[in-house]
């Protein structure tokens, strides 16, 4: 059965006008008016009019309270908050009697302006209720029409007149009601638009990040696997200079997909204690063999006074600073770049204030360069952009970090010079390596002495595993997908699967759930996702679903044999031992 009075579904959008946030301004125009009824028609009259706007409001505050109350505000709440806008209106109207009745030119002009003040009022509804605009502005705007056509001293080409200038200006309110309408539903539509291609643009670059990483997999994969063999010293060169050109294209993809994440809030950061000092050296020390080679000197400065151990995301914060001394190196030929981290004064207590520096002596920029230089994929110019290279996306995404972390990041420069970029923020002070959980020990860094399943549809990832596990020592099996996986494990001990999330015929999510549920071999096997997906929150998902841990394609050697040794070594969850124990 259809609803009755469909027009009042938007009456709750109006909900502001009537509270308590705007109470104050209401009441004191209300008092105002009773002030100057009192002394053009009596106190009488003014101490009646007071009494009454107040009863409206009651009236009206009360409603608003029931609508804001209910979950979802049916017909009839709506109504009363309609009505209550009637009497409102009603109060105000008979103000305007008043004036308009005592004959003054005076008053009736005051009449006139009141009526003009609630004409303009009533526009703020246009946006959000039909049937408020109709009740706060169609009333007063009928007033107008008959106060000079029935109840004033005019005759003849008088009234005629005053009566169409006053249907002209009614006209004229509803033709500016029906314009602003349509340009706010045209910018409704516009955003509903904006909103819709952000999604889709997400969307794609998920999508995108899974593709783009599923052959760089194979890439990168295949060239760390060569570079474990014996090669001769020009062979190896070119390995390296393979795997430095993957770590490059896999840095433009990176920084495509943080900007997206952070345009779409999805970037959280983490709050974890670590060591400020030790991470600043190893950033230093991942730039000096690049700055050697372009005949830079790379200087780490660290002030005595910094605190060593502060609380807060030390893979953004590095991040940052990774994109700095990237830029100062791209950019300068000659000279020095310089990382320095010193505390500043001013700090509240249990905080830090930082300033983290990067210097160069590069070319410089001017003013104008400078302004634009934080601009997604904007560089200083053109010629710098096809000299240099780069997509632009570093220092944005640093001035996003920044702003996440609640810091800022500027830039002091001068032509011929050189440049300076300050990161400034403020960091919780932590306790110390007390304070982080120390990573178990790994007695053997072998693999000599596992059995490991590598789950993937795909032949090139199968390969890239299973060379580099095999490298280590492990013994190495594969299938292609998830139910192979379970029939093999059904029969065979592994000591820890590798299983691709995204597969035919079954995916890794269902062969975990099934592995999990004790339908395939020991409920406890150690099982880590591969995947190419790279958006957030994607690790605690999995974590979830049953995972105990993430590696990302493409995959790196070293992390994953270490997460094959840990997940090997670690103990089963308690909840899945209880599992266990009453099955």
């Amino acid at each position: 059965m259809p609803k009755p009075w469909t027009f009042l579904d938007d009456v709750s959008n109006v909900l502001e006008m009537g509270s308590r946030r705007t109470a104050g301004p209401r009441n004191a125009i209300a008092v105002l008016n009773a002030v100057l009824l009192g002394l053009n028609l009596g106190l009488p009259v003014a101490v009646l009019w007071i009494a009454a706007y107040f009863i409206s409001e009651l009236i009206t505050r009360a409603t608003v309270a029931a609508v804001e109350r209910a979950p979802e505000p049916g017909q009839r709440l709506k109504l009363n908050l309609l009505l209550g806008m009637v009497v409102a209106t009603l109060v105000w109207l008979a103000a305007i009697l008043l004036y308009w009745r005592s004959g003054g030119m005076a008053e009736r002009l005051t009449a006139i302006v009141i009526l003009a003040t609630l004409m303009i009022h009533a526009q703020s509804f246009a946006f959000r209720s039909k049937a408020a605009l109709l009740v706060v502005g169609g009333l007063p705007a009928l007033t107008l029409i008959l106060l000079p056509a029935f109840f004033g001293d005019f005759y003849g080409i008088e009234r005629v007149t005053l009566v169409m200038l006053a249907i002209g200006a009614v006209a004229q309110m509803g033709l500016s009601t029906m314009v602003n309408a349509r340009t706010f539903a045209a910018l409704q539509d516009a955003r509903g638009e904006a909103i819709n291609a952000n999604h889709a643009k997400s969307a794609f670059l998920a999508m995108m990040s899974h593709e783009l990483r599923t052959p760089m997999n194979g890439v990168l994969g295949m060239a760390h696997a060569l570079k474990l063999d014996r090669l001769r010293p020009r062979q190896a060169e070119q390995v390296d200079m393979l795997i430095r050109s993957g770590d490059g294209l896999m840095t433009i993809l990176n920084d495509i997909l943080d900007l997206s994440k952070i345009e779409a809030g999805k970037l959280e950061l983490e709050a974890i204690a670590f060591d400020l000092h030790d991470l600043g050296a190893r950033v230093a020390a991942l730039w000096t063999e690049a700055a050697d080679a372009k005949g830079l000197a790379l200087v780490y400065d660290l002030d005595p006074a910094a605190p060593q151990w502060v609380r807060g995301d030390p893979n953004r914060l590095r991040q940052v600073m990774l994109n700095l001394i990237s830029n100062a190196l791209k950019f300068t030929e000659t000279g020095r770049v310089e990382l320095s981290i010193r505390s500043l004064p001013g700090a509240r207590s249990g905080t830090a204030r930082l300033e983290i520096a990067v210097s160069d002596t590069g070319p410089g920029m001017t003013e104008d360069q400078a302004d634009r230089l934080f601009q997604a994929f904007t560089q200083a110019g053109v010629s710098v952009a096809r000299k240099f290279g780069g997509t632009g996306l570093g220092l944005a995404i640093s001035k996003h970090l920044s702003d996440l972390m609640d810091g800022d990041i500027r830039v002091e420069t001068r032509v011929g010079v050189g440049s300076t970029f300050r990161l400034t923020l403020a960091l919780p002070l932590a306790e110390g390596i007390a304070d982080v959980a120390a990573p178990a020990a790994i007695d053997d860094p072998g693999l000599g002495d596992l059995r490991v399943l590598v789950v993937d549809d795909n032949t090139v990832n199968q390969a890239v595993a299973r060379a580099i596990l095999e490298a280590a020592g492990a013994d190495v099996e594969t299938a292609a997908d998830g139910a192979e996986a379970l029939a093999m494990m059904s029969n065979q001990a592994f000591s820890v699967v590798l299983m691709d999330v995204h597969m035919p015929r079954m995916g890794g999510v269902e062969a975990v759930r099934r592995i999990r549920a004790g339908e395939a071999g020991d409920i406890d096997t150690p099982v880590i996702a591969l995947t190419a997906d790279a958006m957030a929150g994607e690790d605690s998902r999995l974590a979830g679903l049953g995972f105990d841990g993430l590696q990302a394609k493409p995959i790196q050697p070293g992390a994953l044999i270490a997460a094959v040794e840990t997940a090997a070594r670690a103990p089963a969850p308690r909840a899945r031992k209880a599992v266990k124990a009453a099955t």
